[in-house]
């Protein structure tokens, strides 16, 4: 696929269509339509400066083979507003401070997975931090807070949220709290996942971390009560609140999967 007048165009007005078409074009290699899929998943500023690197990278190989001396140079502008410039009416980006607790036991066997879902999740370890991307056991349980739970930060996560990283939490059934601070566009959340639970649980919040419970929702168990259905009214109040959960375990790596004797996993354990 070329970058033809339209095309450009298309990304003037339409990014999201213009994505749209490399992906239902047959002319686009497989490479570039696997790479949209797993860049989109990161953090947009964590790809640009990544893309960055790699272009100059590129650039100055190709300048060399070709007798050139390489100029490399960043192509990323700056996106901050100038102080004196007016704010569009949207945001140029959907990204708000969200952080993340991390329970329970993670077997050793699913350790190398889950530190590369970590390398691609864009965390810190604090607010405006470096970039945390552990590649060992050691490293990673630097991350442990004083609640022995590691706890991980990204101050301009896309919609607050850690969308790779949870949906390996909750396939391998690691405990989690996320709290994410929303913005103008978006309210601040809680979301949390238990051992057990099929989907994480989410409440929204107030900036102090208070539960907010929509005055509808109240209304309609406070009609149920003077209608004289309390049971109806306990079942509404308990969907709103959602399930009772346990507080987030301490996070812990161990061996828990068995094993059986004349299995690789016997010989080398």
């Amino acid at each position: 696929m070329n970058m033809t007048k339209e095309f450009l165009a298309l990304l003037t007005q339409d990014p999201q269509a213009a994505k749209r078409q490399i992906m239902e074009d047959p002319s686009s290699s497989y490479w570039i339509k696997q790479a949209i899929v797993d860049l989109s998943r990161r953090d947009p500023l964590d790809v640009l400066y990544e893309m960055d690197l790699l272009l100059n990278l590129f650039e100055a190989i190709n300048d060399r083979l070709l007798g050139f001396t390489p100029h490399p140079h960043s192509r990323i502008r700056q996106i901050t507003p100038a102080p004196d410039s007016q704010p569009d009416s949207e945001e140029l980006f959907d990204q708000y401070p969200g952080e993340i607790e991390i329970g329970g036991i993670l077997d050793r066997l699913f350790l190398p997975e889950f530190l590369t879902t970590l390398q691609g999740a864009s965390v810190c370890l604090g607010w405006n931090s470096d970039l945390f991307a552990p590649e060992s056991e050691q490293q990673l349980l630097q991350a442990l807070d004083r609640s022995h739970h590691l706890h991980f930060y990204n101050s301009l996560a896309l919609e607050g949220e850690f969308d790779l990283l949870e949906t390996w939490l909750v396939q391998h059934q690691l405990p989690f709290r996320r709290t994410s601070k929303g913005s103008t566009l978006y309210q601040a959340e809680r979301v949390e996942f238990r051992r057990g639970l099929t989907t994480p649980q989410c409440m929204t919040i107030d900036g102090s971390g208070q539960d907010l419970i929509a005055r509808d929702e109240l209304r309609a168990v406070y009609r149920y009560l003077k209608e004289g259905r309390p049971d109806d009214a306990t079942v509404r109040l308990e969907q709103v609140m959602g399930v009772s959960l346990q507080p987030l375990p301490l996070f812990q790596i161990a061996n828990t999967v068995p094993c059986e004797p004349g299995t690789m996993m016997h010989l080398t354990s």
